[in-house]
């Protein structure tokens, strides 16, 4: 009878570890429409939608390189210091602004956690110019709920270059 009951209880508190972890669908479906957002303001070159998405404090926004093509730039430039590079929303916004080609960042394998106040954003990338895929790797966001709107305050992702390391295939 010891056995049964031991089970029982293990299971209730397994499911009730696992409910605690799910994040509330309604916060779930707002933070997936940030992700969406981000993604038509780039296509659309949108900028009032793209920075409507930030929180007006200073967005840390760091790209680092992946080793190859780290390697790749530092066989060019022997000068090169870092593997990584800051910008912000605003410089990034301008480059995609500055050329007239379409522009295109893809978002798989995208993972939400979170509560009601906070979030962070998981995901793979690809980056497309002209239909060709440029550069890939991950990214990750911070967000918080500000005054009931959800606002990116940190953007970090690795870069790899497609000419010079192309992206794996997925896995199946």
């Amino acid at each position: 009878m010891k056995t049964p009951l031991f089970i029982i209880l293990i299971t209730l508190c397994f499911h009730a570890k696992i409910q605690a972890q799910q994040l509330d669908p309604g916060i779930k479906k707002e933070l997936e429409k940030v992700v969406a957002d981000f993604g038509a303001s780039i296509i659309e070159k949108d900028s009032t939608k793209f920075y409507r998405l930030f929180h007006d404090a200073p967005v840390v926004w760091i790209g680092v390189d992946k080793e190859k093509s780290h390697q790749h730039f530092l066989s060019k430039n022997k000068n090169l210091k870092n593997n990584f590079f800051k910008d912000s929303p605003r410089g990034f916004f301008r480059g995609i602004m500055e050329e007239q080609e379409p522009q295109e960042e893809k978002f798989y394998n995208v993972k939400i956690e979170g509560d009601e106040r906070i979030a962070a954003i998981t995901f793979d990338y690809s980056y497309w110019r002209k239909g060709k895929k440029q550069n890939w790797g991950k990214e990750s966001w911070a967000l918080i709920r500000a005054n009931g709107s959800w606002k990116i305050t940190s953007v970090l992702f690795s870069v790899e270059m497609e000419n010079i390391a192309a992206e794996p295939a997925p896995e199946k």
